[in-house]
């Protein structure tokens, strides 16, 4: 078999990647990395002090303390939640290329979830508007204008409250958002 150089292959892989945008290029690295069976690469300052440090220091990614506290109870990196959020000036948006679930239902439930964890990311509490979580099932595809309403009914026990007084997370519902968090990236085994 011939040598593959090194330089080639980069070339290849630049060219692949131009057209992309640079979130997308660091999802294909990421993902090549683990189907390689690699460590990801972190995107992490190196300040001497590890993981916990880093995920301490309170202008990592705009992150809030409680939501560190949360993906250090869930096993859950910086690196894992910036394939499924864009981290942005103390913003987090739901990103993720595909809400989870069986059926349009499952998936409108997740949205709610995802975006109560969106808001947790920011600012620490994970109550949002309905309107917000609304735009997020349309813009994701999971939206039924009959069924809507209906299907918000079926969200169990972790999401507390209402259309108009507003949506909040239940400990469920983050136990809950920490798994498709996971599922998303395909860490579920």
């Amino acid at each position: 078999m011939a040598k593959v150089k090194t330089t080639d292959v980069t070339a290849k892989i630049v060219d692949l990647l131009t057209p992309l945008n640079s979130v997308d290029r660091q999802r294909i690295i990421q993902a090549s990395f683990v189907l390689l069976g690699e460590t990801p690469i972190t995107q992490k300052k190196d300040d001497g002090g590890g993981d916990d440090k880093n995920l301490n220091n309170d202008d990592a990614n705009g992150i809030s303390r409680q939501a560190k506290n949360w993906m250090k109870q869930n096993s859950i990196t910086v690196d894992q939640l910036q394939q499924v959020f864009h981290l942005a000036d103390g913003n987090a948006e739901v990103i993720a290329s595909e809400i989870p679930g069986k059926d349009v239902k499952s998936k409108t439930i997740n949205a709610y979830i995802l975006k109560g964890i969106s808001r947790m990311l920011s600012t620490g509490d994970s109550g949002f508007d309905d309107k917000s979580a609304r735009a997020l099932c349309k813009n994701s595809g999971c939206y039924s204008d009959a069924n809507h309403s209906v299907y918000i009914k079926a969200k169990g026990n972790k999401l507390t409250g209402s259309k108009d007084a507003g949506w909040k997370l239940t400990a469920p519902g983050m136990k809950f958002g920490a798994d498709l968090v996971k599922q998303v990236i395909g860490g579920n085994d």
